[in-house]
Order: C-alpha cells, then structure tokens, then sequence
C-alpha cells in the first residue's frame, strides 16, 4: 500500500476560506511572502520588494498561482504554486485524480490553507466523510500556551471531537509556531493524543537556524517524556541549504538524537527545497542528488523505519511531477531494498495511522 504522508486540498485561495471575508484572508496569505521570499520563484529579487504583513499595497491571488502586489512603482509576483494550475484551488477530486494516476492508495490531508475551525468543521470534515477510503484527516487547533487552562481544554475538545466524532487520525496544527512543545502545560495535550492513540505531525523550518536548531531541541524533550507517542516532521525538516548559506546546517544529523530515540520520523519528498536554480545549480535537476544523499544517511544509520514519503501535493508540482515525486523512492532510492523502499512509501505510516 502507498500512503501519502503530505497532500492538500483547500477552496480558491482568492474567497474568504472560512474567514470573515477575502480580505481577512488576504492579510494572513500576506504574511507568506516574506518567509518565501528568495526560495520560490519571484519577478524581483531585491528584498525591498516584500509585500511586508499588513502592509498596503494591493495584495491578491492572482492567475497561474501568483501572489500579486504593486510596490515601489513596480507590479511584483511570487510564484506561490505551479504555473500549469490557472487557478490557486486544489479539490479533493483532482487530488484524488493524481493519486489514481500514479498509483497512490490514500493521502494524509495535511491542515491548512483555510481557517482552522471552519475547515476542521466542515471541509476536512466534508472531504474525509466523501472518500473515506482514499483521504486520511489531520487536526488542526490553535493551542496558545500563553492563554488559560480554560481556552486550552477548549482546544483539546476540538481535537478529541474531530478524532472520536469525524474520524481524523492525527494532530497537524497545534501549539503556536514558536512557542515551545516541551512548555508544562502542553503535557495535557500529548496526554490526549496518547489516549486517542493518535500520531502529532510536529513540523520544524520556515524560521532562522538558531529557532529551528531549538524546536529540534523541544521535540526531543517531548519524545523522551513520551515514548509511546510518535512524531512526524513534514518537509525534511525545513531546513535544506545550500553549503554556501550562512545558516547551513549539515542534514540530516541535526535529527540524529531524535532517531535514536525511535519514535520519530522524518518525511522525504520535500523537493520544493531545490526549486531555484540560481541557489542550486546542478543540484536543482530532479532526481536531486542531494535529497537521495540526506535519505541515504538517514537509511543506514537508523534504517527505514525511521522515514516516511510525502510529496505535498500539490506545491510539488512547481519542481516535478507527482510522478516524478513518489519515484524519487520507488525507483532512485536503489541502495534500499524492495521491501525497505515499500515501507517508507506507505508500510510505516499504515503502521502509524492504524490503516486497514
């Protein structure tokens, strides 16, 4: 069985996507643009051409997945998905389409792109209840440990509601990207995931090395406070750099005490890294040798256990094709055996996920 560790279905991203309006929800994709600036295909490259969070000028999704805006005088896009998609909208039929396509069995619907509760409530809820056969849902909560005990054990409710009631499988979404997951009062949330039985995706990145070194650092408090709960890091960690920038970190060994630990998984698939060829050169040309040698460590220090696939559909379709993205393993990965290769494609996370 393949499994998809890292899909997305979400409504047009220029509508209010459960938020009060388009312009509420304009003002949070804003806040993207600066931590994508530099990585993902831009007009400008000289950073005074950020559209800053709540700053005024013009902001709108635009066709061919761009983020649009005028600064300085000048129309300035980011390219924020793939060109081939006209419109920023990926349903749950045309994500299934491409996993029939390729041969993908299920995919683990990642939250986001949407506000949390609406679509925790409704079009998670809807997409998971249409094909239950095909998606696997995560939850999304905004658990803020700087709020009281009240709010939080209203947060919990939400994810034991959307697990026992909706069938969801795992946590996504959860304590505020900066605070810490080893915070005391995080201890009842794991609690209920531990009795839910239920995975936590805790995903690192899209912050600066010394923030990102320390979530390493937390989640390992976690994970030996927790033995038997597992912990999934979407994207490779977030953290691929080129040798060359000043922030680069030697990946994948920045993960090496959590996978002594066992019950941490890093998921491989995550492309968009080497999607600028001015950063990467050579190593920008699929199958990213780079990104097999990362697999490659992980592989024969820790086994394939320790690693899922997940593509992030369909974000990927900016580098390769879905394709292209599953056979980054299936067929590249040719130092693991077959029914190593089977478990990392799907094995583990059936394990994981408690999938029939």
């Amino acid at each position: 069985m393949i499994i998809d560790n890292h899909v997305h279905v979400f409504p047009d991203q220029a509508g209010p996507a459960g938020y009060q309006d388009e312009a509420a929800y304009r003002a949070e994709l804003q806040k993207i643009v600066r931590p994508s600036w530099g990585r993902m295909y831009s007009s400008h490259e000289d950073p005074k051409y950020i559209a800053e969070a709540g700053e005024d000028v013009g902001f709108r999704v635009g066709r061919f997945n761009r983020f649009q805006w005028k600064k300085h005088g000048e129309d300035v896009w980011l390219q924020r998905g793939a060109v081939s998609m006209e419109k920023m909208e990926y349903t749950p039929d045309q994500l299934i389409a491409n996993m029939d396509f390729i041969g993908v069995d299920k995919g683990v619907v990642l939250a986001g792109y949407m506000e949390h509760s609406w679509g925790r409530e409704v079009y998670f809820a809807d997409a998971i209840k249409d094909h239950p056969d095909r998606l696997i849902g995560t939850v999304a909560i905004e658990y803020d440990v700087s709020r009281d005990e009240k709010y939080l054990r209203g947060e919990i409710e939400k994810l034991t509601r959307a697990v026992e009631e909706n069938g969801f499988r795992a946590l996504h979404t959860h304590v505020i990207k900066g605070q810490p997951v080893d915070d005391p009062k995080c201890d009842p949330l794991w609690n209920e995931c531990l009795r839910l039985g239920i995975p936590v995706y805790m995903d690192t990145g899209f912050n600066g090395r010394e923030a990102y070194l320390k979530e390493i650092d937390h989640i390992k408090n976690v994970l030996q406070k927790y033995p038997d709960m597992h912990v999934i890091d979407c994207h490779l960690g977030a953290w691929v750099k080129h040798p060359s920038h000043p922030e680069y970190v030697d990946n994948p060994r920045e993960f090496f005490p959590l996978f002594k630990l066992g019950n941490f998984h890093l998921e491989m698939g995550y492309v968009l890294a080497y999607e600028n060829w001015g950063i990467w050169g050579e190593e920008f040309e699929y199958p990213y040798p780079r990104h097999e040698q990362i697999i490659r460590s992980v592989y024969e220090n820790f086994g394939p256990e320790a690693m899922v696939w997940g593509s992030d559909m369909p974000w990927a379709l900016r580098t390769c094709t879905y394709q292209q993205n599953l056979d980054l393993i299936r067929l590249h990965c040719d130092f693991m055996t077959p029914e190593d290769r089977a478990l990392v494609m799907g094995g583990n996370l059936q394990k994981l996920l408690k999938v029939e």
